[in-house]
């Protein structure tokens, strides 16, 4: 085996004759890695359509926001605040990740979605006065006035329930708010002095907030048949309890009620209107993940109307009307799908037409074929080119809500966008073709393992060496695996002290970064590192003395006379006391000649977590020299040295926009990778469910 001393004194040269020449023989397979620009591709008429994103399998449907013609076609899952104004004009709140957006659809069918707030921004219902009322943390209650969240009650005390007006009160919750007819907004608070005992409250057009009465825990707020207000109880082992709030002797009190439903597995949503004692009410099917909602009456009468539902949280809300029951809509959601739709109705039950309103069903993954195809990238997948226009696709974690443990699977998609599961089953985390076959790292046993490209074989072991581990308990091991446009494959191991990512998260054991390539014959060689040279925080180099191939993310090989290699490195700045700072990203450029260092721009998606890359992959494409193509976490960018950065698609901050098809930079929404298209003009993009190819501009 062929070993480097420590750091730059060496590695200079030994860069210039192995990295930079790949110094080591091997066969040209004709099939090359992301980046790769070898032999055996084919050869296909450039796009008609340059500069624009387009799909070629799978939906746009899952997670975020998207508008599409003046249409919500796109909702995330979860909706909070879902309510009409007298205008009849629909307002929510949703969010997607650490992204907030007020959502608007006007009566005349006009869609907005408004900037970004923070995560915890959450909607509630309008107010007598038709104000939206929105909580922001801090215990305190807003208004929206346009975009600008006004401060209606709240804020007073951090110590126990005041009641007051506007700042001079303090509320620690804002639970199952209500509008009731007197025109008071009823909710459930928590009072931090009583053990978190929960209070009714009151709170008025004016931001006077008065304390009632307390509530049993497990409380929720509905209508009364009057208008009023109205509980529905349901706490650990407890039977259901239903109870109006009645006012005697000038004193508020719990009148239970006479009529308690027998059925313990529905939970009431919203009272339906003109019925005195009958609800919406949602339930999970019986023996199956099947979730229905179905009108019920307090009498105990069967429920009737039952509707199957797609997703498992469901919100209902009225549309007012002054003359007929107004239409009702449905909000189905499932988080592990990651979609929201919207239904209208006509309250005409049991045989009321449903219709789609807003959003789209999640679309979850695990169907082939050609138009129909679905996929499930939320959970991570690697992607290769097949070297025949197509793509290779590991999901790492597929399947629909309904199974507990999602399985790994193994699909193509060809360039006409026909997708089909393999019979094999993948094992590894990250793949690469190289000499004729399909190869795989295999974590458990810190080997790479190979198949033949087609799945038609099972896996053997090929290579096993100690250099596949960078040393620690929860080692990752291989997290890079490329091939160069002569077919040789390399591999790289990191060391990471940064919280949270492999061995860093349990206990930051030691750790090593090495750069090598392996030939045909299964030989391996390290290129760049020193295998002995074990790293902790503490004796991790500084930013300024590091050497690149110990923060390498990704490789790609543009090849050439001058045998250009490129190599991300997502740099780690750590203060005095060996903790993570933030990161440095940067391009590194190898060639016969040596090495260029090009740092690239903090700017992008700086709304990330300090602790997450900013560029998560690299790829360069035959014929297109000094070109570099970068994914961020909801874009994909080009760099050259005349232009720096440059942005192709998406947003170039993690604003998750849903993904919008058309003339760049279009949208795109959690990029998940980034491999070469079908010609010099094209890149495949994996968003959370769907392939896109991205046209490139000239």
């Amino acid at each position: 085996m062929d070993m480097t001393s420590r750091f730059d004194i060496q590695v200079q040269a030994i860069t210039r004759r192995r990295f930079g020449q790949w110094g080591l023989a091997a066969a040209a397979s004709g099939v090359a890695g992301c980046g790769g620009g070898g032999g055996g591709e084919p050869i296909v008429e450039p796009p008609a359509k340059a500069g624009t994103l387009e799909i070629v399998a799978g939906a746009l449907g899952g997670g975020g926001f998207a508008i599409s013609k003046g249409e919500m076609v796109r909702l995330p899952a979860e909706l909070t605040g879902l309510s009409f104004d007298s205008k009849r004009d629909l307002q929510f709140v949703g969010v997607y990740g650490r992204d907030s957006r007020v959502g608007r659809r006007t009566h005349d069918g006009v869609s907005s979605f408004a900037p970004t707030y923070p995560h915890y921004f959450t909607g509630h219902l309008f107010d007598a006065m038709d104000r939206y009322l929105v909580t922001t943390g801090g215990g305190s209650v807003h208004y929206l006035q346009g975009e600008t969240p006004v401060l209606l009650a709240g804020g007073g005390t951090n110590t126990g329930l005041v009641d007051g007006v506007g700042a001079s009160a303090s509320l620690f919750y804002f639970d199952s708010p209500l509008l009731a007819r007197d025109g008071l907004v009823y909710f459930i608070d928590q009072d931090p002095q009583k053990g978190f005992q929960p209070m009714l409250r009151t709170l008025g057009t004016d931001g006077t907030v008065k304390t009632l009465l307390p509530l049993p825990r497990g409380s929720l707020l509905l209508e009364s048949a009057t208008g009023g207000v109205r509980r529905h109880t349901k706490f650990a082992g407890d039977p259901y309890e239903w109870a109006d709030l009645v006012l005697v002797g000038g004193e508020y009190q719990w009148r239970v009620l006479p009529n308690q439903w027998p059925f313990d597995h529905w939970t009431p949503l919203m009272k339906v209107q003109r019925d005195q004692d009958v609800y919406w009410a949602l339930t999970e099917g019986l023996g199956t993940r099947e979730w229905v909602i179905a009108h019920i009456d307090l009498s105990g009468v069967t429920p009737s109307g039952v509707w199957k539902l797609r997703g498992r949280k469901v919100t209902v809300v009225r549309e007012p009307s002054n003359t007929a029951p107004g239409a009702l809509f449905v909000a189905c959601s499932d988080p592990l799908e990651g979609g929201t739709e919207v239904v209208a109705c006509r309250l005409e039950m049991p045989t009321t037409a449903v219709s789609r309103w807003l959003g789209a069903p999640a679309n979850a993954g695990e169907v082939d074929g050609q138009s129909q195809a679905r996929f499930s990238f939320v959970r991570g997948v690697e992607a290769l080119p097949d070297g025949a226009g197509g793509l290779i696709l590991l999901e790492n974690q597929r399947g629909n809500s309904s199974e507990a443990a999602p399985a790994p699977a193994l699909r193509s998609v060809s360039a006409s966008g026909q997708v089909s599961t393999w019979s094999l089953e993948p094992r590894g985390n990250r793949m690469a073709i190289a000499y004729g076959h399909l190869i795989a790292y295999d974590t458990q046993n810190r080997a790479l393992i190979r198949t033949s490209t087609n799945g038609q074989s099972a896996w053997q072991t090929w290579v096993s060496s100690s250099y596949f581990a960078s040393g620690g308990r929860h080692d990752p091991g291989v997290q890079v695996l490329r091939t160069d446009t002569t077919g040789l494959l390399w591999f790289a191991t990191r060391y990471s002290p940064q919280p949270g990512d492999g061995d860093a998260y349990f206990g930051r054991a030691n750790g090593n970064a090495l750069v090598g390539a392996i030939d045909a014959n299964g030989q391996v060689k390290i290129v760049a590192g020193d295998p002995q040279a074990l790293y902790t925080p503490q004796s991790y180099p500084p930013l300024a003395q590091r050497p690149w191939y110990m923060d390498i993310a990704d490789m790609a090989f543009e090849g050439g006379t001058a045998q250009v290699s490129w190599v991300l490195c997502n740099r780690v700045e750590l203060d005095g006391a060996t903790n993570f700072v933030r990161f440095h990203p940067e391009l590194v450029r190898i060639d016969t000649q040596g090495i260029q260092r090009f740092a690239l721009s903090l700017e992008i998606d700086r709304n990330l977590p300090i602790s997450e890359a900013p560029f998560k992959q690299i790829c360069v494409l035959p014929g297109r020299p000094g070109e570099v193509f970068l994914s961020s976490a909801c874009g994909v960018h080009r760099w050259t040295q005349a232009k720096g950065l440059e942005l192709l698609a998406g947003q170039a901050e993690f604003t998750p926009g849903g993904v919008l098809l058309g003339q760049l930079p279009a949208g795109l929404n959690l990029v998940k990778f980034l491999a070469p298209g079908v010609d010099r003009r094209s890149l495949y993009v994996g968003s959370e469910n769907s392939v896109l190819k991205l046209v490139l501009p000239d």
